[in-house]
């Protein structure tokens, strides 16, 4: 799904350009109206994050930070950067419009966003900062306000859903056929295989001296590692799992693909409260899937083709009819440009 919508992310930023542009004076802490949506400086900013890139420039060389904030050459420069970032975010903000206006797909905005506001208050809460460092703290990353980072993560959320709901609204209207799933079967057959896998039974220790001394015994005879196991099992400091054994960058799926079934894996540290010992249980050969094995999978991949193509119908037909007929209101104050080109 992640992969999914990085894919339509890339294809709707590959569509960036608009109807009708006007630049006119507004407000001053308005930046842009977009289809009578007002998108103000802290909004604006929460993407742009113009401090953030200023502040660094000045730290990697004072003098050319000096010549474009001191000059207007390179208020130029810097106006064309956030023109830019303006661009992307009213492309974006026309992509949301058009998945609630057009498509009729109800994204929840306001209690999104009152989520993404609860969760920072709770968090900045809940650290005892002061106010005064908190406002050090956003700084550091770039925002001049608490309300800019709220912005700034509402904003990626709520796109990333728009772009979910319109994937699973073209998922529901896809249908697949058994001559369609027969066809890709036999066509990709390497594809459809359950991978190299291996049972493990892990236990767990609360020292490194502990994990050691335990090893030892085993290897030595004095204790069997099920008998380990099975004492630690009821005190949930043991546990069974299965795992895919088909990733070569990582250590230790490589030493458990090249040890035997019945092996016990040296002492490891698990995570930062325990250190664990691990014994392959059984392992599992690659094994090519029958058509009814694989068929659920062949039917989301073939979902997720036509969907894909479906999207890419979407943008260049019915979401660039929406973006044509939207206007877009610029404030003249920030910027000037070619109300012909949008640019």
């Amino acid at each position: 799904m992640k992969k999914n919508i990085l894919f339509f992310l890339i294809l709707v930023s590959a569509f960036i350009s608009f109807g009708i542009v006007k630049y006119k004076e507004l407000n001053a802490q308005t930046i842009s109206i977009i289809n009578t949506e007002n998108i103000d400086y802290n909004y604006f900013q929460s993407q742009a994050k113009t401090v953030e890139i200023l502040r660094n420039l000045n730290n990697i060389n004072n003098n050319f930070y000096k010549i474009l904030v001191g000059t207007t050459e390179g208020n130029m420069v810097i106006q064309k950067y956030e023109k830019s970032i303006l661009d992307k975010l009213a492309g974006e903000i026309l992509f949301i419009q058009f998945t609630e206006k057009v498509k009729g797909l109800n994204l929840n905005k306001d209690q999104l966003f009152n989520d993404v506001k609860n969760q920072i208050n709770e968090i900045f809460l809940s650290s005892n900062l002061s106010e005064n460092d908190i406002l050090l703290y956003l700084i550091s990353k770039g925002f001049e306000n608490k309300e800019q980072y709220i912005y700034n993560i509402y904003h990626k959320k709520l796109y990333q859903k728009a772009i979910s709901e319109i994937y699973k609204y073209l998922l529901s209207n896809v249908d697949v056929s058994e001559k369609e799933i027969e066809t890709e079967y036999s066509k990709n057959k390497n594809r459809y295989y359950t991978p190299q896998s291996a049972d493990l039974k892990l236990v767990f220790f609360k020292t490194s001296d502990d994990a050691s001394l335990a090893y030892q015994k085993i290897i030595d005879g004095y204790y069997m590692f099920d008998d380990i196991y099975n004492k630690k099992i009821s005190s949930n400091e043991a546990t069974e799992i299965k795992i895919d054994i088909e990733n070569n960058n990582n250590d230790l799926v490589n030493t458990i693909r090249t040890s035997f079934p019945g092996a016990i894996l040296k002492p490891m540290k698990y995570n930062e409260n325990y250190f664990s010992l691990i014994k392959i249980e059984k392992k599992y050969p690659k094994k090519q899937m029958t058509l009814e094995e694989a068929k659920q999978k062949i039917i989301e991949n073939i979902k997720d083709e036509k969907a894909k193509q479906l999207f890419n119908k979407l943008i260049t037909t019915e979401f660039e009819k929406f973006k044509n007929n939207s206007e877009i209101i610029i404030n003249s104050k920030f910027f000037k440009g070619d109300e012909k080109s949008g640019n």
